[in-house]
Protein backbone atom coordinates (compact mmCIF):
# COMPACT_ATOMS: atom_id res chain seq x y z
CA UNK A 1 0.00 0.00 0.00
CA UNK A 2 1.40 3.44 -0.73
CA UNK A 3 2.07 5.73 2.32
CA UNK A 4 1.16 9.39 2.84
CA UNK A 5 3.46 9.59 6.01
CA UNK A 6 6.58 7.88 7.87
CA UNK A 7 5.21 8.33 11.21
CA UNK A 8 1.41 8.12 12.51
CA UNK A 9 -0.76 8.19 15.23
CA UNK A 10 -3.62 6.81 16.84
CA UNK A 11 -5.71 7.09 19.47
CA UNK A 12 -8.41 4.55 21.34
CA UNK A 13 -10.61 7.52 23.23
CA UNK A 14 -12.66 6.48 25.93
CA UNK A 15 -14.08 8.07 29.29
CA UNK A 16 -10.86 7.93 31.75
CA UNK A 17 -8.12 6.85 29.40
CA UNK A 18 -6.55 7.19 25.70
CA UNK A 19 -4.05 4.38 24.24
CA UNK A 20 -1.97 6.07 22.05
CA UNK A 21 0.02 4.08 19.64
CA UNK A 22 2.99 5.70 16.75
CA UNK A 23 3.73 3.92 14.24
CA UNK A 24 7.32 4.96 12.93
CA UNK A 25 8.95 4.00 9.70
CA UNK A 26 11.51 5.94 9.49
CA UNK A 27 14.43 3.08 11.16
CA UNK A 28 15.16 -0.09 9.10
CA UNK A 29 12.03 -1.28 10.37
CA UNK A 30 8.34 -0.53 11.55
CA UNK A 31 8.11 0.49 15.20
CA UNK A 32 4.99 0.80 16.99
CA UNK A 33 4.88 1.92 20.52
CA UNK A 34 1.97 2.36 22.89
CA UNK A 35 1.20 3.98 25.96
CA UNK A 36 -2.00 4.73 28.08
CA UNK A 37 -2.65 8.25 29.34
CA UNK A 38 -5.50 9.53 31.49
CA UNK A 39 -8.31 12.11 30.59
CA UNK A 40 -7.06 14.96 32.99
CA UNK A 41 -5.86 18.37 31.15
CA UNK A 42 -2.11 17.21 32.57
CA UNK A 43 -2.41 14.07 30.80
CA UNK A 44 -3.47 15.30 27.73
CA UNK A 45 -0.87 17.55 27.02
CA UNK A 46 1.77 14.60 28.21
CA UNK A 47 0.20 12.95 25.75
CA UNK A 48 0.43 15.92 23.36
CA UNK A 49 4.19 16.56 24.22
CA UNK A 50 4.92 12.91 23.50
CA UNK A 51 3.31 12.83 20.10
CA UNK A 52 4.72 16.04 19.17
CA UNK A 53 8.42 14.98 20.69
CA UNK A 54 7.89 11.15 18.36
CA UNK A 55 7.59 13.19 14.76
CA UNK A 56 3.96 11.99 14.54
CA UNK A 57 3.26 13.51 11.20
CA UNK A 58 -0.73 12.72 11.59
CA UNK A 59 -3.01 11.63 14.84
CA UNK A 60 -6.17 9.66 13.87
CA UNK A 61 -8.92 8.89 15.94
CA UNK A 62 -12.20 8.09 16.16
CA UNK A 63 -15.43 10.28 17.20
CA UNK A 64 -16.87 8.64 20.04
CA UNK A 65 -19.52 10.50 21.51
CA UNK A 66 -18.46 13.58 23.42
CA UNK A 67 -14.53 12.14 24.98
CA UNK A 68 -12.78 12.79 21.73
CA UNK A 69 -13.33 16.70 21.84
CA UNK A 70 -10.91 17.76 24.75
CA UNK A 71 -8.36 15.51 23.48
CA UNK A 72 -8.68 16.59 19.44
CA UNK A 73 -8.42 20.39 21.18
CA UNK A 74 -5.85 20.16 23.35
CA UNK A 75 -3.79 18.12 20.44
CA UNK A 76 -4.54 20.75 17.99
CA UNK A 77 -3.16 23.80 20.81
CA UNK A 78 -0.03 21.93 20.23
CA UNK A 79 0.13 22.40 16.50
CA UNK A 80 -0.48 18.74 15.42
CA UNK A 81 -2.34 17.68 12.55
CA UNK A 82 -5.58 16.04 14.20
CA UNK A 83 -7.85 13.57 12.16
CA UNK A 84 -11.74 12.46 13.51
CA UNK A 85 -12.27 9.60 11.22
CA UNK A 86 -16.09 7.79 10.94
CA UNK A 87 -15.71 4.72 13.13
CA UNK A 88 -17.74 3.18 10.55
CA UNK A 89 -15.12 3.73 7.83
CA UNK A 90 -12.43 2.28 10.06
CA UNK A 91 -14.53 -0.70 10.45
CA UNK A 92 -14.76 -1.07 6.55
CA UNK A 93 -11.11 -1.17 5.72
CA UNK A 94 -10.89 -5.10 5.10
CA UNK A 95 -7.58 -6.86 6.72
CA UNK A 96 -8.16 -5.99 10.44
CA UNK A 97 -6.77 -8.51 12.61
CA UNK A 98 -8.77 -9.65 16.08
CA UNK A 99 -5.51 -8.94 18.32
CA UNK A 100 -4.88 -5.48 16.82
CA UNK A 101 -5.56 -3.33 19.28
CA UNK A 102 -7.81 -0.08 18.16
CA UNK A 103 -5.01 2.83 18.56
CA UNK A 104 -2.60 0.54 16.47
CA UNK A 105 -5.01 0.28 13.72
CA UNK A 106 -5.98 3.44 13.34
CA UNK A 107 -2.30 4.28 12.82
CA UNK A 108 -2.36 1.76 9.90
CA UNK A 109 -5.13 3.50 8.48
CA UNK A 110 -3.74 7.14 8.85
CA UNK A 111 -0.43 6.68 7.12
CA UNK A 112 -1.77 5.00 4.06
CA UNK A 113 -4.69 7.31 3.74
CA UNK A 114 -7.26 4.49 3.94
CA UNK A 115 -9.51 7.30 6.25
CA UNK A 116 -10.40 10.58 5.65
CA UNK A 117 -10.83 13.44 8.55
CA UNK A 118 -14.23 14.91 9.56
CA UNK A 119 -15.69 18.51 9.72
CA UNK A 120 -14.69 19.45 13.31
CA UNK A 121 -15.72 22.95 13.93
CA UNK A 122 -13.70 25.76 15.48
CA UNK A 123 -13.80 26.31 19.49
CA UNK A 124 -16.52 29.50 18.42
CA UNK A 125 -18.33 27.24 16.28
CA UNK A 126 -18.06 24.72 18.57
CA UNK A 127 -20.47 26.83 21.43
CA UNK A 128 -22.68 27.64 19.04
CA UNK A 129 -23.39 24.31 18.32
CA UNK A 130 -23.84 23.27 21.43
CA UNK A 131 -26.39 26.61 22.48
CA UNK A 132 -28.41 25.67 19.23
CA UNK A 133 -28.91 21.97 20.27
CA UNK A 134 -29.26 22.82 23.96
CA UNK A 135 -32.04 25.17 22.40
CA UNK A 136 -33.77 22.21 20.10
CA UNK A 137 -33.77 20.19 23.74
CA UNK A 138 -35.30 23.14 25.75
CA UNK A 139 -38.01 23.61 23.33
CA UNK A 140 -38.59 19.96 23.32
CA UNK A 141 -38.78 19.66 27.06
CA UNK A 142 -41.51 22.95 26.55
CA UNK A 143 -43.74 21.19 24.46
CA UNK A 144 -43.43 18.02 26.88
CA UNK A 145 -44.79 19.76 29.89
CA UNK A 146 -47.76 21.79 27.73
CA UNK A 147 -48.58 17.96 27.02
CA UNK A 148 -48.62 17.33 30.31
CA UNK A 149 -50.90 20.30 31.24
CA UNK A 150 -53.38 19.27 28.71
CA UNK A 151 -53.37 15.50 29.84
CA UNK A 152 -54.25 16.74 33.64
CA UNK A 153 -56.64 19.09 32.35
CA UNK A 154 -58.23 15.90 30.34
CA UNK A 155 -57.98 13.80 33.24
CA UNK A 156 -59.98 16.46 35.61
CA UNK A 157 -62.78 16.68 33.11
CA UNK A 158 -61.68 20.50 31.59
CA UNK A 159 -62.68 20.81 28.02
CA UNK A 160 -60.37 23.66 27.10
CA UNK A 161 -58.39 21.78 24.48
CA UNK A 162 -61.29 21.98 21.94
CA UNK A 163 -61.78 25.97 22.50
CA UNK A 164 -58.27 27.28 22.15
CA UNK A 165 -56.21 26.76 19.29
CA UNK A 166 -53.59 26.72 22.37
CA UNK A 167 -54.58 25.91 25.81
CA UNK A 168 -51.37 27.60 26.59
CA UNK A 169 -51.64 30.82 24.79
CA UNK A 170 -52.02 34.50 26.28
CA UNK A 171 -55.90 33.86 27.27
CA UNK A 172 -55.56 30.38 28.00
CA UNK A 173 -52.96 31.35 30.39
CA UNK A 174 -55.36 33.87 32.16
CA UNK A 175 -58.05 31.43 32.56
CA UNK A 176 -55.95 29.16 34.00
CA UNK A 177 -54.24 30.96 36.32
CA UNK A 178 -58.13 32.67 37.66
CA UNK A 179 -59.47 29.06 37.74
CA UNK A 180 -56.58 28.14 39.66
CA UNK A 181 -56.58 31.35 41.98
CA UNK A 182 -60.43 29.83 43.12
CA UNK A 183 -61.54 33.76 43.78
CA UNK A 184 -63.54 33.95 40.68
CA UNK A 185 -66.83 32.63 38.81
CA UNK A 186 -66.50 30.82 35.82
CA UNK A 187 -68.60 33.25 34.35
CA UNK A 188 -66.14 35.80 35.55
CA UNK A 189 -63.27 33.67 34.57
CA UNK A 190 -64.69 33.18 30.79
CA UNK A 191 -65.04 36.96 30.48
CA UNK A 192 -60.90 37.04 30.60
CA UNK A 193 -60.07 35.78 26.92
CA UNK A 194 -59.66 37.86 24.01
CA UNK A 195 -62.70 39.94 22.49
CA UNK A 196 -62.18 37.48 19.25
CA UNK A 197 -63.12 34.37 21.26
CA UNK A 198 -66.73 36.16 22.53
CA UNK A 199 -68.68 33.48 20.79
CA UNK A 200 -66.84 30.74 22.96
CA UNK A 201 -67.13 32.32 26.44
CA UNK A 202 -70.41 30.67 26.82
CA UNK A 203 -68.66 27.31 26.21
CA UNK A 204 -65.59 27.77 28.19
CA UNK A 205 -68.19 28.83 31.19
CA UNK A 206 -69.37 25.46 30.89
CA UNK A 207 -66.07 23.68 30.64
CA UNK A 208 -64.92 25.49 33.77
CA UNK A 209 -67.76 24.27 35.65
CA UNK A 210 -65.93 21.02 37.12
CA UNK A 211 -65.05 21.24 41.10
CA UNK A 212 -61.52 20.75 41.09
CA UNK A 213 -59.69 19.55 44.35
CA UNK A 214 -56.69 20.80 45.96
CA UNK A 215 -53.95 18.16 45.13
CA UNK A 216 -54.59 18.99 41.00
CA UNK A 217 -54.62 22.86 41.37
CA UNK A 218 -51.15 22.23 43.34
CA UNK A 219 -49.76 19.86 40.07
CA UNK A 220 -51.55 22.20 37.73
CA UNK A 221 -49.81 25.61 39.25
CA UNK A 222 -46.21 23.35 39.46
CA UNK A 223 -46.46 22.29 35.67
CA UNK A 224 -47.25 26.14 34.90
CA UNK A 225 -43.79 27.47 37.26
CA UNK A 226 -42.23 24.78 35.23
CA UNK A 227 -42.91 26.02 31.72
CA UNK A 228 -42.69 29.31 32.49
CA UNK A 229 -39.30 28.79 33.98
CA UNK A 230 -38.13 27.04 30.68
CA UNK A 231 -39.40 29.44 28.83
CA UNK A 232 -37.19 31.99 30.60
CA UNK A 233 -34.86 29.66 30.00
CA UNK A 234 -35.49 29.62 26.04
CA UNK A 235 -35.48 33.36 26.04
CA UNK A 236 -31.69 33.52 27.39
CA UNK A 237 -30.52 31.00 25.16
CA UNK A 238 -32.03 33.28 21.85
CA UNK A 239 -30.08 36.22 23.81
CA UNK A 240 -26.60 34.44 24.15
CA UNK A 241 -26.92 32.45 20.81
CA UNK A 242 -27.88 36.04 19.11
CA UNK A 243 -24.06 37.54 21.18
CA UNK A 244 -22.67 34.80 19.00
CA UNK A 245 -23.98 35.37 15.65
CA UNK A 246 -22.60 38.64 15.60
CA UNK A 247 -19.35 37.25 14.07
CA UNK A 248 -21.17 35.87 11.33
CA UNK A 249 -23.78 38.83 10.60
CA UNK A 250 -22.56 39.19 7.24
CA UNK A 251 -24.01 35.87 6.23
CA UNK A 252 -26.91 36.00 8.31
CA UNK A 253 -28.06 38.85 6.34
CA UNK A 254 -27.55 36.67 3.23
CA UNK A 255 -29.51 34.03 4.48
CA UNK A 256 -32.36 35.93 5.24
CA UNK A 257 -32.96 36.01 1.93
CA UNK A 258 -33.89 32.88 1.34
CA UNK A 259 -37.67 32.31 1.86
CA UNK A 260 -38.76 30.19 5.16
CA UNK A 261 -35.54 30.74 6.99
CA UNK A 262 -36.02 32.40 10.31
CA UNK A 263 -33.51 34.09 12.65
CA UNK A 264 -33.64 30.83 14.64
CA UNK A 265 -32.93 28.44 11.77
CA UNK A 266 -30.23 30.11 10.13
CA UNK A 267 -28.53 29.93 14.01
CA UNK A 268 -29.08 26.46 13.71
CA UNK A 269 -27.81 25.99 10.54
CA UNK A 270 -24.83 28.06 10.65
CA UNK A 271 -23.46 26.26 14.09
CA UNK A 272 -23.98 22.86 12.18
CA UNK A 273 -22.74 23.83 8.74
CA UNK A 274 -20.62 27.00 9.41
CA UNK A 275 -20.28 29.85 7.05
CA UNK A 276 -16.71 28.32 5.08
CA UNK A 277 -18.34 26.07 2.18
CA UNK A 278 -14.66 25.37 0.45
CA UNK A 279 -14.33 22.37 3.13
CA UNK A 280 -17.45 20.89 0.91
CA UNK A 281 -16.27 20.60 -2.77
CA UNK A 282 -20.12 20.33 -3.96
CA UNK A 283 -23.03 20.88 -2.91
CA UNK A 284 -23.96 16.77 -3.32
CA UNK A 285 -21.01 16.59 -0.91
CA UNK A 286 -22.45 18.55 1.60
CA UNK A 287 -25.98 17.02 1.04
CA UNK A 288 -24.42 13.57 1.61
CA UNK A 289 -23.05 14.53 4.73
CA UNK A 290 -26.12 16.47 6.55
CA UNK A 291 -28.12 12.70 5.15
CA UNK A 292 -30.60 14.60 2.66
CA UNK A 293 -29.17 12.52 -0.44
CA UNK A 294 -30.24 9.21 -0.92
CA UNK A 295 -28.09 6.66 -0.79
CA UNK A 296 -26.20 5.00 -3.79
CA UNK A 297 -26.64 1.10 -4.09
CA UNK A 298 -26.35 0.14 -8.04
CA UNK A 299 -25.68 -2.76 -9.61
CA UNK A 300 -25.21 -4.47 -12.67
CA UNK A 301 -26.61 -0.83 -14.03
CA UNK A 302 -29.77 -1.06 -11.83
CA UNK A 303 -30.61 1.14 -8.87
CA UNK A 304 -31.67 -0.84 -5.82
CA UNK A 305 -34.14 0.82 -3.06
CA UNK A 306 -31.72 2.18 -0.31
CA UNK A 307 -32.59 4.12 3.02
CA UNK A 308 -31.50 7.61 3.02
CA UNK A 309 -27.97 7.95 5.00
CA UNK A 310 -28.27 8.93 8.50
CA UNK A 311 -25.84 11.99 8.27
CA UNK A 312 -26.37 14.83 10.52
CA UNK A 313 -29.29 14.25 11.88
CA UNK A 314 -29.40 18.01 14.04
CA UNK A 315 -29.01 19.89 10.69
CA UNK A 316 -31.67 17.63 8.70
CA UNK A 317 -34.35 17.56 11.25
CA UNK A 318 -34.34 21.29 11.54
CA UNK A 319 -34.41 21.27 7.71
CA UNK A 320 -36.81 18.72 7.29
CA UNK A 321 -38.91 20.94 10.01
CA UNK A 322 -38.65 23.52 7.76
CA UNK A 323 -39.88 22.26 4.83
CA UNK A 324 -43.12 20.87 6.42
CA UNK A 325 -43.48 25.23 7.30
CA UNK A 326 -42.73 26.32 3.86
CA UNK A 327 -44.86 23.33 2.03
CA UNK A 328 -47.77 25.13 3.74
CA UNK A 329 -46.91 28.78 3.67
CA UNK A 330 -49.02 30.84 1.37
CA UNK A 331 -47.19 31.95 -2.09
CA UNK A 332 -44.00 30.12 -1.07
CA UNK A 333 -41.64 29.06 -3.98
CA UNK A 334 -41.06 25.44 -1.84
CA UNK A 335 -45.08 25.19 -1.53
CA UNK A 336 -45.21 24.18 -5.46
CA UNK A 337 -41.95 21.81 -5.43
CA UNK A 338 -43.06 20.15 -2.27
CA UNK A 339 -46.74 19.59 -4.17
CA UNK A 340 -45.31 18.54 -7.29
CA UNK A 341 -42.98 15.85 -5.32
CA UNK A 342 -45.44 14.74 -2.51
CA UNK A 343 -48.04 13.57 -6.23
CA UNK A 344 -44.93 12.06 -8.26
CA UNK A 345 -43.33 9.98 -5.38
CA UNK A 346 -46.74 9.44 -3.75
CA UNK A 347 -45.15 10.47 0.13
CA UNK A 348 -45.31 13.47 1.67
CA UNK A 349 -42.18 12.42 4.17
CA UNK A 350 -40.16 11.87 0.66
CA UNK A 351 -41.70 15.20 -0.79
CA UNK A 352 -40.41 17.05 2.60
CA UNK A 353 -36.98 15.42 2.27
CA UNK A 354 -36.45 16.26 -0.98
CA UNK A 355 -37.78 20.30 0.09
CA UNK A 356 -35.21 20.08 2.69
CA UNK A 357 -32.26 18.85 0.50
CA UNK A 358 -33.68 21.83 -1.90
CA UNK A 359 -32.98 24.42 0.90
CA UNK A 360 -29.60 23.09 1.86
CA UNK A 361 -28.43 23.62 -1.85
CA UNK A 362 -29.49 27.27 -1.74
CA UNK A 363 -28.21 27.54 2.04
CA UNK A 364 -24.48 26.53 0.27
CA UNK A 365 -25.04 28.46 -3.01
CA UNK A 366 -25.84 31.33 -0.91
CA UNK A 367 -22.47 31.38 1.35
CA UNK A 368 -20.28 30.13 -1.80
CA UNK A 369 -21.00 32.38 -3.83
CA UNK A 370 -22.05 35.68 -1.60
CA UNK A 371 -25.28 36.29 -3.61
CA UNK A 372 -28.63 34.61 -3.20
CA UNK A 373 -30.38 33.37 -6.41
CA UNK A 374 -33.99 32.67 -6.79
CA UNK A 375 -34.43 29.67 -8.34
CA UNK A 376 -36.10 29.49 -11.45
CA UNK A 377 -38.16 26.38 -13.08
CA UNK A 378 -37.04 24.68 -15.55
CA UNK A 379 -38.44 24.48 -19.19
CA UNK A 380 -40.63 21.97 -19.76
CA UNK A 381 -39.64 18.36 -22.13
CA UNK A 382 -41.74 17.61 -24.35
CA UNK A 383 -42.50 14.52 -22.58
CA UNK A 384 -43.27 16.78 -19.40
CA UNK A 385 -45.52 18.62 -21.75
CA UNK A 386 -47.27 15.49 -23.42
CA UNK A 387 -47.81 14.15 -19.79
CA UNK A 388 -49.24 17.56 -18.85
CA UNK A 389 -51.81 17.82 -21.69
CA UNK A 390 -53.12 13.84 -21.12
CA UNK A 391 -53.47 14.41 -17.19
CA UNK A 392 -55.89 17.58 -17.78
CA UNK A 393 -57.31 15.39 -20.79
CA UNK A 394 -58.30 12.72 -18.37
CA UNK A 395 -59.18 15.62 -15.71
CA UNK A 396 -61.90 16.68 -18.23
CA UNK A 397 -63.01 13.23 -19.46
CA UNK A 398 -63.56 12.29 -15.52
CA UNK A 399 -65.87 15.42 -15.07
CA UNK A 400 -68.08 14.38 -18.62
CA UNK A 401 -66.38 16.56 -20.76
CA UNK A 402 -64.95 15.91 -24.51
CA UNK A 403 -62.42 17.92 -26.31
CA UNK A 404 -60.16 18.00 -29.00
CA UNK A 405 -56.86 19.56 -28.59
CA UNK A 406 -54.67 21.45 -31.18
CA UNK A 407 -51.12 22.85 -31.23
CA UNK A 408 -51.65 26.75 -31.15
CA UNK A 409 -50.18 28.23 -34.55
CA UNK A 410 -46.54 29.44 -34.08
Amino acid sequence: MERIVECSAGLDVHRDTVVASIRDLRGKRERVTTRTFETYPDALRSLGAWLKESGAQVVAMESTGVYFLPVYRELRREGLVVWVVNAAHAKNVPGRKTDVNDSAWLSKLAMHGLVRPSFIPDEELETLRMLTRLRVQTVSEASRTKNRVIRVLEALGIKLAGLFSDVLGKSGRNVLRAMLEGNKSPTEIAALVDPRMAKKRPSIERALSVLVHADAKWMLLELLQTLEGIEQRIARLDGRIADKLSRYASDVELLRQIPGLSDVSIAAVLAETGSDMSLFPSAKHISSWAGLAPGKNESAGKNKRTRVLRGNPWLRTMLVQIAWVVSRAKRSPWAQSFARWARTTGSVKKAALAVAHKLLVAVYHVLKDRIYRPQQPLPLTDNQRQRRIQRALANLKELGVDVTVAPLPG
